[in-house]
């Protein structure tokens, strides 16, 4: 008999005599009578995992071994001493490790993935070998997702993904767990704690942009032990469509709409010197588009404010939120006029949606209205700022394709009298002197 179905048959065993409903809850029980004086597992200073033997009292095996050769306690302590034991999780760990990830929200399977590669890191520098982050039990199914996330995924994690907080604490468990003097199991108890975390908040609740991208492959294991894996296995499925060697970076894209805004008949009394509302205007959209947000997770990005004459050859019909409510530009409420301005949006596309651009127009014109209702306040619901992408705009001139935009593109910005854009955005995010949307 093999040493794993030796090992699983005594846990069955064990689980009829007990009740217990888990096989890995009795794993390390003793149902053949051997002496308690060791330990049923350890890990010797190479990084080699060894479990006692049922039935044997002093004989372990290991994977490197055959299923008939054993070494006893003393033998391995002389040979490949010192040695670790194995244990649970100390009172504390998993519920510390869940609350930290409960808190990081959409952050939590990239900061949890940055912990998993700072323990590895630990290890490396405790032991020299980055893989005694699973030593406690490397052949599972479990062990080989998670060093496949902290050695492969684990160092491109971005930064925007990271909760610090949370990363402080489950970094500082995972790490004592694998580097402390009782080794930790570390896959599967992790694989518990998390699949309770996804149970609270699905997938969809632990994933930002980033990690939906690329930590799909990894979702069989953070989902393993949940009761919510739908999300997940979406994701898995749509990861397992692409070919690896045709996945690339989120690409810069440019997105451009017109805002009909209403801004007071009078003048802001902060304005200073030849200033001008419209002045203003441009500048407090342009501020407030340097991040942008979408489902709670927010995303960088750069706005170029065009700010367009009264005569402008604007459409007849603008929508208040993009195929939805409409308003009409020269329609404006009592003590206040409009001033259309051109704004061009560039982002980092990691959706990668088909109906991206106009998701990133909703996300700026809900941004911009937000900031312009609050610095001034009373404009009546009805009256409210409209926002209509560049193609729609052709459209209603009768004019299709992506030829037409860039030339509307083109002719409105000549026709600007003031541009402005987004202090301090990433300079990846300036659009380029021949690029237009």
């Amino acid at each position: 008999m093999s040493k794993n179905r030796a090992r699983d048959r005594a846990a069955r065993a064990a689980m009829e005599a007990t009740g217990a409903f888990r096989t890995r809850a009795v794993r390390q029980v003793d149902t053949t009578g051997q002496s308690q004086q060791y330990p049923v597992r350890l890990v010797d200073a190479h990084g080699a995992s060894w479990y006692l033997n049922s039935g044997q009292t002093n004989a372990y095996g290991t994977r490197a071994l055959h299923y008939s050769e054993t070494r006893t306690y003393e033998q391995i302590v002389t040979e490949a001493g010192p040695v670790r034991h194995i244990g649970g999780p100390a009172d504390g760990d998993s519920d510390a490790i869940r609350q930290a990830l409960l808190q990081a929200g959409p952050k939590a399977l990239a900061t949890l993935t940055a912990a998993l590669h700072a323990a590895a890191t630990a290890c490396e520098h405790a032991t020299g070998r980055p893989e005694d982050l699973v030593a406690g039990r490397p052949g599972s199914t479990e062990s080989t997702f998670v060093l496949g996330m902290a050695l492969d995924a684990g160092p491109e994690v971005p930064a925007a993904s990271v909760d610090t907080a949370a990363l402080e604490v489950v970094a500082g468990i995972l790490s004592r767990w694998v580097t402390g003097e009782t080794v930790v199991e570390l896959a599967e108890n992790l694989a518990w704690t998390v699949g309770k975390v996804v149970d609270e908040l699905g997938w969809q609740g632990i994933t930002d942009p980033w990690a939906r991208r690329h930590l799909a492959p990894y979702a069989s294991w953070v989902t393993g032990h949940s009761e919510n894996p739908v999300g997940a296995l979406r994701a898995q499925a749509a990861a397992d469509l692409l070919d690896e060697d045709e996945v690339e970076p989120p690409a810069v894209g440019q997105v451009a709409f017109l805002l009909d805004a209403s801004v007071p008949v009078e003048r802001d009394s902060d304005l200073i010197g030849d200033a001008t509302m419209e002045h203003l205007l441009a500048a407090l959209v342009a501020r407030n588009l340097h991040t942008l947000e979408r489902d709670g997770t927010e995303y960088p990005a750069r706005a170029d404010v065009f700010v367009l004459t009264p005569a402008s050859d604007s459409p007849e019909v603008l929508v208040k939120e993009p195929g939805l409510r409409v308003n009409r530009p020269g329609d404006a409420a009592p003590g206040w006029r409009n001033v259309s301005v051109l704004v061009l949006v560039s982002a980092r596309r990691p959706w990668g949606l088909y109906d991206e651009d106009q998701r990133v127009i909703t996300d700026a014109y809900r941004a911009a209205a937000v900031e312009l209702n609050r610095h001034w306040p009373g404009l009546p619901e009805e009256y409210q700022h409209a926002a209509l992408s560049l193609d729609m705009m052709a459209a209603l001139r009768g004019q299709f394709g992506a030829g037409a935009v860039r030339e509307l593109f083109a002719d409105l910005v000549q026709g600007a009298v003031h541009h402005t854009y987004t202090q301090g955005a990433d300079p990846e995010l300036e659009p380029g002197a021949n690029e237009h949307p």
